[in-house]
C-alpha cells in the first residue's frame, strides 16, 4: 500500500506537473500575446503622443495666429474710432463752415436787396426828375417856339413897310 500510495501520489505529481506545464505553457502565450499587444499599443500610444505633440505645436502656431489676428483687429478697431472721430471734427467743422457760409451768403443777399430797391427808387426819382426836366424843356421849347413865332410876326410887320407910305 505504501507503494500504491506512492504510486498515486507519483501520478497526481506527474498530472499536476503536465498541469501546470499546461498552464505555464498556456500563461506564456497568453503573456506573449500580450507582450506584442502591449509593444502594438506603445508603438501606437508613441504615435498618438506624437501626433498629440504635433497637434499641441500646430494649435500653438495657430493660437499665436489669433492672438496677432486678435491684436491686428484692436489696432484696426482703434485706427477705425480714431478716423471716425477725425471725420466727425471734420463733419462738425464743415456744418459750422456751411452755417457761417449761409448766414453770410443770406446777409449779403438782404444787402443785395436793400441796394436793388434803392437803386429802383434812386432811378425812379431820377426819371420822375428826368420826366420833370423834359417836360419843363417841351413847355420851355413850345413858350421859345411862340415868343419866335411872334418875334418873327413883329419883324415881318417892321420889316413891310406900310401901304400908305408907298403911295407917296
Amino acid at each position: 500500500m505504501k507503494e500504491l500510495i506512492k504510486t498515486i501520489v507519483l501520478v497526481l505529481l506527474v498530472a499536476v506537473a503536465v498541469y501546470f506545464t499546461f498552464v505555464v505553457n498556456k500563461v506564456n502565450n497568453r503573456m506573449d500575446q500580450l507582450n506584442t499587444a502591449d509593444s502594438v499599443h506603445v508603438v501606437n500610444i508613441e504615435r498618438f503622443d506624437h501626433n498629440v505633440h504635433d497637434l499641441e505645436l500646430q494649435f500653438i502656431g495657430r493660437g499665436k495666429h489669433i492672438q496677432q489676428f486678435q491684436k491686428d483687429l484692436t489696432a484696426m478697431d482703434e485706427k477705425l474710432d480714431d478716423t471716425a472721430r477725425k471725420f466727425d471734427v471734420k463733419i462738425d467743422s464743415l456744418g459750422l463752415l456751411i452755417r457761417e457760409l449761409k448766414m453770410n451768403t443770406e446777409a449779403e443777399l438782404a444787402n443785395l436787396k436793400r441796394d436793388q430797391e434803392d437803386t429802383a427808387n434812386r432811378l425812379s426819382q431820377f426819371q420822375r426828375t428826368t420826366n420833370r426836366t423834359l417836360t419843363d424843356i417841351q413847355t420851355a421849347a413850345s413858350r421859345l417856339t411862340r415868343e419866335l413865332s411872334d418875334l418873327e410876326k413883329r419883324v415881318k410887320t417892321l420889316e413891310t413897310p406900310p401901304a400908305e407910305a408907298k403911295k407917296k
